[in-house]
């Protein structure tokens, strides 16, 4: 079983830290914590899971800090020392796809950045608490290095909470052959939360309240993406 820590103490931030986070990804902690509250955060949730029961599942993906609105699209423009140096696309997929026996949430990104362009999909399934579980994915447009959960020791790891806490981490998935993906909350307020990903590379990402995600900062490569909202 994997747990949480206890809540802790978290001052307010202002709005310029929370504008300044969303709009240039400073690649530095700045979010600021909300006022102290009592959380589940991941407390009880076994992470990774072998083997997801149908049963626990509904349908759809309404978290809050990960609402997935099937045909929805988003459009991410990057940029690096201030340079635009191109563009990342993500497609909620209209159609469920059956994984494991879950009616799972497809989302197509394609990033295009510096003349290199990659496609994967992702597909997500939440759980009856409202947490968000990845429990496949796919490269490429031929789906060429896939995995499912349960498939081949493949374990399906956590996207989002439903009530994220400060301090979290756990395992996005864990699939062998490939690098372990771990995720940990480190900067957090009443409308934002910021998260530090591990796998083949190190990316922050800010994901808003109601929204989803915002902003996403490549750590090793530098550049940052930031939501088009117009």
């Amino acid at each position: 079983m994997t747990t949480g820590p206890g809540a802790v103490r978290r001052p307010r931030a202002s709005a310029a830290l929370v504008a300044g986070l969303v709009l240039g990804l400073t690649g530095c902690a700045g979010i600021g914590q909300p006022a102290p509250y009592d959380s589940p955060g991941i407390n009880g949730l076994v992470v990774p899971t072998p083997s997801p029961a149908p049963g626990d599942f509904v349908e759809g993906v309404d978290n809050a800090w990960l609402p997935l609105e099937p045909g929805s699209t988003a459009r991410f423009d990057v940029t690096e020392d201030g340079v635009d140096v191109g563009r990342i696309e993500r497609k909620v997929l209209a159609r469920p796809t059956d994984v494991a026996g879950l009616s799972a949430t497809g989302v197509a990104t394609v990033t295009d950045v510096g003349g290199t362009s990659r496609i994967t999909t992702r597909y997500y399934a939440q759980d009856t608490a409202g947490n968000v579980w990845v429990v496949g994915a796919d490269e490429g447009d031929e789906g060429s290095g896939g995995w499912r959960a349960g498939v081949d020791g493949a374990e399906a790891g956590l996207a989002m909470p439903a009530d994220p806490r400060l301090g979290d981490g756990w395992l996005t998935y864990d699939v062998p052959g490939l690098p372990r993906a771990s995720t940990t909350i480190e900067d957090q307020s009443d409308t934002l939360v910021q998260t530090r990903d591990e796998a083949d590379t190190t990316t922050r990402r800010v994901y808003e309240k109601g929204v989803g995600l915002v902003g996403i900062e490549d750590l090793d490569a530098g550049w940052t993406a930031e939501l088009a909202r117009s």
